[in-house]
């Protein structure tokens, strides 16, 4: 007997891709494995309003209990998938339970890197899940101090966040300056200004190379013999795709490769979101991993693949953060860039940087110019980056 669609995970990427295949009338049966104890949530809260204490866990659920229920979809709460064999089409899970799957949808999301030296400390967190976030907010208010290692996205929102709670902030970055290596030298300095001139202490070029505490840790030691007192530590150093489970299918290759619209090379196997490997014909590669809003369109995709319906229309990759009261917004692959030209003025926190490559825009980012995204979509699709 089969158990029908079956999609491995309970995020964003398997709440989508749930709703699109009911709107576009499947009707058999429809299970979502989820490794959480909740149902889905949106995750970009968790840094920012959750851990403000603006919202609860509640509050930022996709759907009520009563969705699930009216959709006939089958949510199996703290489960997780451990191993898959394409030619039985089944999908093993823990606890011992076996799923038979017509069509399958990978969606196991990623969870974020440790670092070895930090492991094990009480006072030491990550920041992925909301009960992560919830045990995070316990420990912030005002005069806590508080290292966060890496200033990626997540790091430079749980900083913002923090000094809104009157935390004191040291933020630790092994490059010279924030998100260099994805937006550049020159707008890394200006990330790294803008926290600087809210109160944060923006530490570059320094990776952490040991500790100091038992049970807790009470200082972080730099390279070049710097040495930072911390009260607790949160690290945000990238993510990891949970494919491990995938081992001897032949999928896995730092996350499923599927093509734009989600598929895999196996029978009936559909990947998307942070496990998934896209293929990127941009780039010319499979690029692991996605943001939040590229995700939910792969779901989308994926679902109308498993239909044998038209995919639908391929979107820039894109990106948001919220810091300070600044929306920060970003379309395209800034990688690919040869040249960058700023329109505004980055003092004022108000400008578009439109990323080029031989001329042409394949990039921009959006600081405070909401209204100005509909037109820089229209200008990167023109721009040959399709």
């Amino acid at each position: 007997m089969s158990d029908g669609i079956v999609i491995a995970g309970g995020g964003l990427v398997a709440q989508r891709a749930c709703e699109a295949l009911r709107r576009h009338g499947y009707s058999g049966p429809l299970r979502m494995v989820c490794a959480e104890p909740h149902l889905p949530y949106d995750r970009p809260p968790l840094s920012k309003e959750v851990l403000s204490g603006e919202h609860t866990q509640e509050s930022v659920r996709f759907r009520p209990d009563d969705w699930y229920r009216e959709h006939d979809v089958d949510v199996l709460l703290g489960v997780s998938a451990t191993k898959l064999s394409l030619p039985e089409h089944q999908l093993e899970l823990s606890g011992g339970h076996t799923l038979r799957y017509d069509k399958l949808l990978i969606a196991t999301g990623s969870r974020p890197r440790m670092l070895p030296l930090l492991v094990g400390y009480e006072n030491v967190s990550e920041l992925r899940t909301i009960d992560d976030a919830v045990r995070l907010r316990r420990t912030l208010g005002p005069g806590v101090r508080l290292a966060i290692v890496g200033a990626g996205f997540i790091g430079m929102e749980v900083a913002a966040t923090a000094r809104k709670l009157g935390v004191e902030v040291t933020m630790i970055e092994a490059a010279t300056s924030p998100l260099s290596s994805v937006l550049g030298a020159r707008i890394g300095r200006w990330f790294a200004e803008l926290h600087h001139s809210e109160g944060v202490e923006v530490i570059t070029d320094r990776t952490v190379t040991g500790v100091s505490g038992q049970g807790d840790v009470t200082s972080l030691h730099l390279s070049g013999e710097r040495v930072t007192e911390v009260e607790h530590i949160v690290v945000g150093v990238g993510v990891q795709p949970n494919v491990e489970w995938l081992a001897g299918s032949g999928l896995a290759n730092g996350g499923a490769s599927v093509d734009v619209h989600g598929r895999t090379e196996a029978d009936g196997v559909f990947a998307a979101g942070d496990a998934a490997a896209t293929y990127d014909h941009r780039s010319g590669r499979h690029v692991p991993g996605s943001h939040w809003e590229a995700a939910g369109h792969q779901a989308v995709r994926a679902a109308r693949s498993m239909l044998d319906l038209e995919p639908g229309k391929v979107e820039l990759p894109s990106f948001w953060t919220d810091q300070y009261g600044l929306r920060i917004q970003y379309l395209g692959n800034a990688r690919l860039a040869d040249a960058i030209a700023i329109d505004g003025e980055l003092e004022r926190r108000n400008f578009t940087a439109v990323y080029k490559r031989e001329g042409k825009p394949v990039a921009a980012l959006l600081v405070d110019r909401t209204r100005s995204l509909p037109a820089m979509r229209k200008l990167l699709d023109d721009g040959g980056n399709r």
